[in-house]
């Protein structure tokens, strides 16, 4: 029987959050037994089946990478997933065992994770906590869609009144007149508006500090911007907006696909589903 002392890990470290990838209650307990860690996330195909001891936090997901070819692609989004939850921080050692679909073991830093490195970069433009914020949003929205169907949306931050004149109004701003505290993403208690509002044509525009100027928003599009790999307009109003201002544009896809753009490009790709 496989345990997890076959793994190589180091059994004396303290590592901030172990994260277990199985089905099976025996290797989670062992997994749990032999590794120091303040917190311990499963994730699971089988949900409540798998329950092998209070404290521990349970994600279920499906498993249908058998015959997939982006199996790192597969881990980055169950972590990122985990980011999204809250349970991930910035420098935190993060220890990743898995039996599915082989034995396998990851040691990290969450610094080094992608979406760190790029909140970093854009850090000089937008608040981390925006950031962040606009993350959890757009997963939501994707997770909830409109009438059983997927949505895609999309935020341009920064360099708001650059972005203001470069694009013009489709429907009636509903954030107009309203005081900092309604239009601010950083007040949970505004998410629910905001993901109605995402189903109308059009983008969200915000200042760098989270503060909705206005949705519904039609962006002018830079005739010399171009997109590659298929993306369509939403993705094209994304590139070019930053490409001639100095905002950063967060892009949800109907597919569950999230990019962000600076300076015309794509700086950050994460799937969402």
């Amino acid at each position: 029987m496989f345990e997890v002392a076959d793994l190589l890990f180091d059994g004396e470290k303290d590592y901030h959050l172990s994260i277990v990838v199985s089905d099976n209650g025996d290797f989670i307990s062992d997994v749990m037994e032999k590794v120091k860690t303040e917190k311990t996330i499963v994730l699971t195909s089988k949900g409540k089946e798998v329950n092998v001891r209070e404290g521990v936090i349970y994600y279920t997901y499906n498993r249908n990478i058998e015959n997939s070819i982006y199996f790192m692609n597969f881990i980055e989004r169950l972590i990122f997933r985990i980011f999204l939850g809250g349970y991930i921080k910035e420098n935190m050692d993060v220890i990743f065992i898995s039996d599915y679909p082989f034995r396998f073991m990851l040691v990290f830093n969450s610094s080094a994770m992608p979406f760190y490195r790029v909140m970093n970069e854009l850090s000089d433009t937008v608040d981390r906590e925006v950031i962040e914020a606009l993350m959890r949003i757009l997963f939501e929205i994707h997770l909830e869609g409109r009438e059983g169907t997927h949505i895609g949306s999309l935020f341009i931050v920064g360099d708001a009144e650059n972005v203001m004149n470069k694009s013009r109004q489709l429907v009636v701003n509903p954030y107009h007149g309203q005081d900092d505290e309604a239009r601010s993403i950083l007040n949970q208690e505004n998410w629910e508006s905001v993901k109605e509002f995402a189903q109308i044509d059009g983008a969200f525009i915000l200042d760098s500090q989270g503060r909705i100027k206005s949705a519904g928003r039609y962006i002018i599009v830079d005739p010399e911007v171009q997109t590659t790999g298929g993306l369509g307009g939403r993705h094209l109003a994304a590139a070019s907006i930053t490409y001639k201002t100095g905002a950063v544009s967060f892009a949800l896809s109907s597919s569950g696909t999230m990019r962000i753009f600076r300076n015309g490009k794509v700086m950050l790709k994460e799937g969402l589903y």
